[in-house]
């Protein structure tokens, strides 16, 4: 899931053509590339798709999810039971058969406007919102909190080394926390065996394969001036264009680059600025909000300023 709306390769590549109007073609693949690099030049995190997934251990380590680009933060599941992943809610929509009790006779066409015939499935509804989707779910009630706790990242100089060849080890990790190191492809671990919660995020691609871009005008611009930029310096090296005008070239995408990564870090609605103040507005900070995955971060604090002094 991105935080931003995101736009096809093919927009940035019509609007080279457009602004330079070339007698040749361009390879697109190259553009493509080019168009790659210029996000992680940008490197901003809303350009990223966020994801999660569930990921068992085996042998003291698992596989890299493909295309993860960084962690965000990993957790271990210290219950017995498998990891339980939170279905989307239901709709009776016509593609699907009705199969409650309260459906019995229901007709997929007309269900859209059975209230009864939908009593079934908006109950179930209401369980997955109430035990996986409801805001509090970070607390000491949700489904995370109850079953899963972070896992630091491993300091030690040995911790890789101890992960791969201790055996019987109570305690692997001198501060009895569980811990992780990365090992491309691998991700290692200090247990055997288990569960673990990988978010991380990845650069959002289409179907082909071709990175996404930014629905943002200051990305769209950015990545053109990068890519004239990169087309233009094979000219500069050979002594073709005038030093003169590549230096404003590459001052251009230099500029470019830092307005789309200031934008897209700025926060630009009221949400994002009230999550913002009600981090800051404490008097007394949250420092083990790690340990509850930042669960409900912004929430207004609540301090009991009576005096009870006997």
């Amino acid at each position: 899931m991105s935080q931003v709306k995101l736009t096809s390769i093919e927009r940035v590549i019509s609007g080279v053509y457009r602004d330079l109007n070339p007698s040749v073609e361009i390879n697109e693949s190259d553009m493509i590339e080019w168009a790659g690099e210029a996000l992680e030049h940008i490197g901003a995190y809303s350009q990223l798709e966020e994801r999660v997934e569930y990921l068992k251990v085996n042998d003291h380590r698992v596989l890299i999810p493909c295309g993860l680009h960084k962690i965000v933060q990993v957790a271990y599941k210290f219950t017995d039971n498998e990891p339980t992943e939170a279905a989307m809610l239901t709709t009776c929509d016509g593609t699907t058969e009705c199969t409650t009790a309260n459906c019995a006779n229901c007709n997929p066409d007309s269900c859209t406007e059975d209230l009864c015939a939908k009593s079934g499935q908006l109950i179930a509804n209401a369980e997955l919102w109430l035990e996986y989707y409801k805001p509090n779910r970070f607390k000491k009630t949700g489904y995370y909190f109850n079953n899963y706790k972070p896992m630091r990242l491993a300091t030690s100089s040995f911790g890789r080394g101890e992960s791969v060849h201790c055996k019987d080890c109570v305690n692997i990790s001198s501060t009895c926390e569980h811990e992780y190191s990365v090992d491309h492809p691998y991700l290692r671990t200090d247990f055997k065996e288990g569960h673990i919660c990988i978010s991380y995020v990845a650069q959002a691609v289409d179907e082909r394969g071709f990175p996404m871009i930014p629905d943002e005008v200051s990305y769209i611009e950015a990545i053109k001036r990068y890519i004239v930029y990169k087309l233009k310096y094979s000219e500069f090296i050979q002594g073709i264009i005038n030093p003169q005008i590549f230096a404003k070239i590459e001052d251009d995408w230099h500029w470019y680059c830092r307005q789309a990564r200031g934008k897209a870090n700025m926060p630009d609605t009221i949400d994002k600025l009230e999550n913002i103040k009600q981090q800051w507005s404490r008097l007394i900070p949250k420092v083990n909000r790690y340990y509850g995955f930042f669960g409900n971060l912004a929430s207004r604090e609540q301090l009991n300023l009576s005096n009870n002094i006997g």
